[in-house]
């Protein structure tokens, strides 16, 4: 009782005694009352105790109430009563505040400590078992259900209860099966002729429920007629829906097709009352309806279909559940774009739209949107419709692909079509050319400039040429003469002048002023004399004439 619910109640022992005398006979004997529980169910609110009587006095017990912040409040029917519980109900109608209760052991001259207890009824409330009663019909059978607190509701009077059937063969090792049902259900997949036991209970979050008595009943023959219709399934598309289900039948057969909004299923008491045909599906031939004029987007909606065949009708189909908002799919957006030199202007149609059925009326949407080059994939994430990407490359060809999403309801459309378009031509990029040329340009110049400097440099203060050798025709042997400048005998050449030796030269010769007679670049080629002339002495006044040796 109560499961969970520890933290709402708890025990306050009261040490002092109240109104009690001085004397102290049979104090031992009046201990407080123990293991003090409320016991809730619908409406019926139990206060219960124990008191084991140690001496065998004769004892009664009174009870006190109070709500939060109100004065303490005597219960007539328990005052001075020899049970160990408490009827509650009348006393409390306000079930969602908080209350205590106080119970206490009497004698005739004294009384014990108080027990104290703290609850809120709707809290500690268990659900009590539906009233049940079944009836075959059309070959299966119909499970009526009473509500928990039938037609008095109090507890349960601002809940929306839902109710769960167990059911069994009446034989050895049979399975329970649990599932969800309405009152006025019927329950047609069962074997024919066989004995089922079922049970009922009505389901609460953070509530525990009791299942109503168990109940047996034997089902009907074989069902002669037109079979059940089977494999009901709506698509939906854009808040178009239509639903489809199997033809089993040959000939002039057609169909009804019936639905029922959720809250009154919810809430009714015998669902079998509250279906509506679908006019617009009523003794249709086809096996699909369209029913977006009957089906809105929030709620929950059950459809069912039955097939008719002059007087013949089968039964009616199991019940098909429908939620709009959750198990609608949408269509792809339409994208229509536009772009400057550096970014794109992207326009988007929501799912729907162009069907007069914008998506974005019943969802908050953000679209992802995939834009890519020939070598880049860039994915983004926007909430409105109208949004530019920018920082974009111009003359770059760029395609798009966009899809819708639903954060709340984690539902995705379908992708856009691709969508290319290229941004513009920047006025920077008529000179681009130009630039990459006189970089080029600029770049090889300052090579070239920079090998003449260091080759200039180079000339200049590392040379690699020596001035020439003075020939000393003394120390040279004449074979080795002949052998250093004669050419082979053979080889016709031009004569030749060599310097003799046994003229005198200076003793020091700076070879700085030694200087080459300008006739020497006259000489013709054909010649073959060579000669210097105008060694200059050190006053530059006196010219010894060389002398020459024709080879």
């Amino acid at each position: 009782m109560g499961r969970g619910m520890e933290g709402v109640r708890r025990w306050l022992v009261v040490a002092a005694v109240l109104g009690m005398g001085s004397k102290s006979t049979g104090l031992t004997c009046l201990e407080h009352p123990q293991n003090v529980t409320i016991n809730v169910i619908n409406a019926n609110i139990i206060l219960k105790w124990d008191w084991d009587n140690p001496c065998g006095l004769n004892v009664t017990f009174s009870v006190q109430y109070h709500r939060h912040s109100a004065i303490w409040a005597a219960l007539p029917q328990c005052q001075n009563i020899i049970v160990t519980e408490c009827d509650l109900s009348s006393a409390i109608q306000d079930y969602l505040v908080s209350y205590n209760v106080t119970i206490r052991v009497n004698t005739l001259k004294n009384h014990s400590p108080y027990a104290f207890l703290e609850f809120t009824p709707y809290l500690e409330a268990q659900v009590g078992p539906p009233g049940v009663w079944f009836e075959p019909i059309y070959g299966g059978v119909k499970i009526n259900i009473l509500h928990p607190e039938g037609d008095q509701q109090k507890m349960w009077m601002l809940d929306t209860l839902k109710y769960q059937l167990t059911i069994w063969k009446n034989a050895t090792h049979s399975k329970e099966k649990t599932r969800s049902i309405f009152p006025g259900e019927i329950i047609y997949d069962l074997e024919p002729e066989t004995t089922y036991c079922l049970k009922v209970k009505a389901h609460m979050d953070d509530h525990f429920s009791i299942y109503s008595p168990m109940h047996c009943i034997q089902t009907s023959k074989v069902w002669i007629g037109l079979p059940r219709l089977e494999n009901l399934r709506i698509h939906s598309l854009n808040m178009k829906h239509l639903l489809y289900w199997d033809n089993l039948y040959n000939g002039n057969v057609s169909f009804i097709v019936q639905l029922l909004p959720g809250y009154k299923a919810h809430h009714s008491l015998d669902i079998s009352k509250d279906w509506k045909n679908v006019s617009e599906c009523e003794n249709i031939q086809t096996t699909f309806c369209d029913l977006s004029s009957f089906i809105g987007s929030n709620g929950i909606y059950y459809l069912r279909v039955q097939a008719v065949h002059s007087d013949n009708k089968s039964p009616w189909s199991k019940i098909l559940e429908f939620k709009p908002i959750e198990q609608n799919k949408m269509g792809p957006p339409n994208v229509s774009v536009n772009a400057s030199e550096d970014s794109i202007n992207v326009f988007i149609a929501s799912p729907g739209e162009s069907e007069n059925r914008p998506m974005s009326d019943t969802y908050e949407l953000t679209y992802n949107v995939w834009y890519s080059t020939s070598s880049i994939t860039k994915e983004l994430r926007r909430k409105p419709s109208q949004f530019i990407i920018s920082d974009l490359i111009s003359s770059t060809l760029y395609c798009l692909k966009v899809q819708a999403f639903s954060e709340v309801y984690n539902i995705s459309s379908a992708f856009s079509n691709e969508t290319c378009i290229k941004t513009a031509k920047g006025e920077s990029s008529h000179f681009i050319p130009l630039i990459i040329s006189g970089a080029v340009l600029c770049i090889i110049s300052f090579i070239v400039a920079i090998y003449y400097a260091w080759r200039n440099i180079n000339y200049a203060f590392f040379p690699k040429c020596k001035p020439p050798m003075v020939i000393d025709i003394e120390s040279t042997g004449e074979n080795d003469l002949k052998r250093l400048y004669f050419p082979v005998a053979k080889e016709q050449t031009d004569k030749c002048m060599v310097i003799n030796s046994s003229i005198a030269l200076p003793c020091k010769v700076n070879l700085d002023d030694v200087r080459v007679d300008k006739e020497l670049e006259q000489i013709s080629q054909d010649s073959g004399n060579y000669f210097i002339d105008n060694i200059i002495s050190g006053d530059n006044e006196s010219h010894q004439s060389s002398e020459l040796i024709t080879v």
